[in-house]
């Protein structure tokens, strides 16, 4: 620079910006308590010896700006929320209304397809390893790119294999078609958790849970409700027509009702739109990268994680492979119901799971603010692990009764309290799963929900060969000792960790 265009400032004179940080009101009533900060700006002019005086335009003499601190649990309203969370539950209910919706009609696809009731099982194990694990993928991609786009992809692509379904000529055709359709529709699972972490604080998290699982819960149930009298009527390819109808609308409503949620995206929206305010809290302070989706498995090493992830898997594989043989049962002597009936008999399970999901949701919140959330996060599966002894016990009575082909009443009582087990516990993990891993609540959701569908796939397909050497009784034993081994070692560690938590406690508040 030349010389004659020496810049001369006076620092005493410099302006001031004053930045006040509001207290903000949440939706709840409740204030966050703000700060003030006050910073040295460069002067309003520069003067320089030769006169010429030059205006900065953004800091006028005078200048006080005033930037609000905001939550991002708070920059939505509560209608905003409750229409994505609405959204979001009908779209998880696709998942096992998928699964479940031709249950009722197995017979009927085996002598359509001019196959054997094994290759018919396979499809169905097929789908639930594909959806473990494609959850996987789309965790990674969900993380890095947002949860909306890779929504509606998974979803289209969900739409296009179900009319596949629809046409398919033999079972290879049909078990293929079946294979992509639970690879796309996992993402429905895996991305609405993550969503939940995104647009809900901890403390609210575990009764949302329930309450996204509620569907999910019951879709298993009005699957068969709904597929029975359509394959009586018009023949096992009409559920699946429904099913596309059904998906259909589903990826409409994704595309009206939810929007972009990743934190980092909605962050940096939010600053541009709105620069007097600044989100304090968001999860990510820096844009994500993608992850290799099977550097999630991981955590699976994690002893602060695997022992939950284990004790849901084994209660979510014996419930389904108990609702997937409960068809096969029921056509057989001395039941020998039709399609419809099966379809009906599914509705006991559905309102014990119902009730359980909501149950579960709220318990486990209860639960995490007894026993402190950030000491112990453990605490909030309390209730769900001693709740969920109701699994074993209904194994035992569901095996041991269709065994002895005892009175209709017995296995509904068995599935019943298994159904129960599974559905009360399933909350309070995935919530306290998205607290351990907030920064990666897609790819941490991801994992249980290929420990789920695989370990589901694994002792479905294994469920038919076993079952005709050992008998049923004793096939559903060794699924009840599974759980009880599950449910016991993880007591243990939660357990330990709220005695651990407690001699921590204790000398703080003496001193």
């Amino acid at each position: 620079m030349n010389s004659n265009n020496k810049q001369v400032i006076n620092h005493e004179s410099m302006p001031k910006i004053t930045v006040r940080s509001h207290d903000v009101d949440d939706n709840d009533g409740s204030k966050e308590q703000g700060n003030t900060h006050i910073f040295a700006i460069y002067p309003s002019s520069l003067s320089f010896e030769n006169g010429s005086t030059i205006t900065a335009e953004a800091f006028k003499a005078s200048m006080s700006i005033e930037i609000k601190e905001v939550s991002i649990y708070h920059i939505r309203t509560n209608r905003e929320r409750n229409i994505i969370l609405g959204t979001l539950s009908m779209i998880a209910f696709l998942l096992p209304f998928c699964d479940t919706v031709y249950l009722p009609a197995l017979n009927a696809i085996t002598d359509s397809l001019k196959t054997s009731d094994t290759f018919v099982v396979i499809s169905i194990s097929i789908y639930l390893f594909m959806s473990g694990l494609f959850s996987l993928i789309w965790g990674s991609i969900s993380d890095r790119f947002g949860r909306k786009y890779t929504m509606i992809v998974a979803l289209t692509i969900f739409v296009l294999a179900s009319i596949v379904c629809i046409f398919a000529p033999n079972i290879m055709v049909f078990i293929v078609s079946r294979a992509i359709e639970g690879g796309a529709v996992s993402s429905t699972l895996v991305i609405g958790q993550a969503l939940m972490t995104d647009i809900y604080p901890e403390e609210k998290r575990g009764s949302i849970t329930g309450f996204f699982f509620l569907p999910f819960n019951i879709g298993p149930v009005i699957g068969p409700l709904i597929g029975g009298p359509l394959s009586d009527t018009f023949g096992w390819r009409s559920t699946f027509v429904f099913l596309v109808i059904c998906s259909f609308v589903v990826l409409v409503a994704m595309l009206i009702f939810v929007p972009e949620t990743h934190q980092h995206f909605v962050q940096e929206r939010f600053h541009k739109d709105n620069p007097s305010k600044r989100i304090i809290d968001a999860i990510y302070n820096k844009k994500p990268r993608f992850e290799k989706p099977w550097k999630s498995l991981t955590y699976l090493n994690d002893l602060t994680i695997i022992p939950y992830i284990a004790v849901s898997a084994s209660t979510f594989a014996t419930l389904y492979t108990s609702l997937s043989l409960s068809s096969t049962y029921l056509h057989q002597n001395p039941y020998n119901y039709s399609e419809t009936i099966i379809g009906v008999l599914f509705v006991p399970c559905g309102v014990a799971m119902f009730t359980a999901s909501l149950l579960g949701g709220w318990i486990s919140d209860k639960a995490s603010n007894y026993f402190g959330r950030e000491k112990c996060p453990e605490g909030r599966l309390v209730p769900g692990l001693i709740l969920s002894t109701c699994t074993p016990i209904g194994l035992m009575i569901y095996g041991w009764t269709f065994h002895y082909k005892t009175h209709l009443s017995g296995p509904l009582i068995g599935q019943i309290l298994l159904s129960f087990g599974q559905a009360i516990l399933e909350p309070a993990v995935s919530s306290y799963l998205t607290i351990k891993k907030p920064e990666e609540a897609a790819a941490i959701c991801a994992v249980n929900t290929f420990a789920n569908f695989c370990a589901a796939g694994v002792i479905l397909t294994g469920a038919i060969p076993l079952e005709s050497v050992i008998g049923t009784g004793p096939f559903f034993c060794l699924m009840c000792s599974i759980n009880v081994f599950t449910i016991g070692f993880a007591s243990i560690l939660v357990v330990k960790c709220i005695k651990r938590r407690k001699h921590t406690v204790e000398p703080h508040n003496c001193m």
